[in-house]
């Protein structure tokens, strides 16, 4: 795999937690979060770690059953939902569509970019939309 833009040593040791179930690698379809991430980009995401404003994180999508989208994080709200954007926002849609996500539909912390693999590597990996 070829690394995108991230530390070398961290970029390791996420993709050995990743090795280890500790991580989940998501695919990066779409184009509402360039140029930040792109599509067909895979990333890391930590799910024991609680987004933070700035963070990319992976949420459910709030009105496609089983679509995850992954967006940064702008505010948590008092309730504990997330406020959240696209860093392309001509490009999908966010909380200025739908409203604060709530803390449930959490799927965790973006931790490392990495480059798009060889097809043949592509067998078990979720779709994470952008839009």
């Amino acid at each position: 795999m070829i690394f995108v833009g991230r530390d070398r040593l961290n970029v390791l040791k996420e993709t050995a937690l990743w090795l280890t179930r500790a991580r989940t690698r998501i695919r990066v379809a779409g184009s509402s979060m360039k140029p930040t991430l792109h599509d067909g980009e895979f990333v890391l995401i930590n799910p024991n770690k609680v987004p933070q404003p700035g963070d990319l994180a992976v949420f459910d999508h709030p009105k496609i059953g089983g679509l995850a989208v992954v967006k940064r994080v702008l505010a948590i709200e008092d309730s504990g939902a997330f406020t959240v954007r696209c860093d392309n926002p001509n490009e999908g849609s966010d909380s200025r569509t739908w409203g604060p996500l709530p803390s449930d539909s959490v799927h965790g912390v973006v931790t490392v970019v990495l480059d798009r693999p060889a097809d043949s590597l592509l067998l078990d990996d979720e779709a994470c939309s952008t839009d």
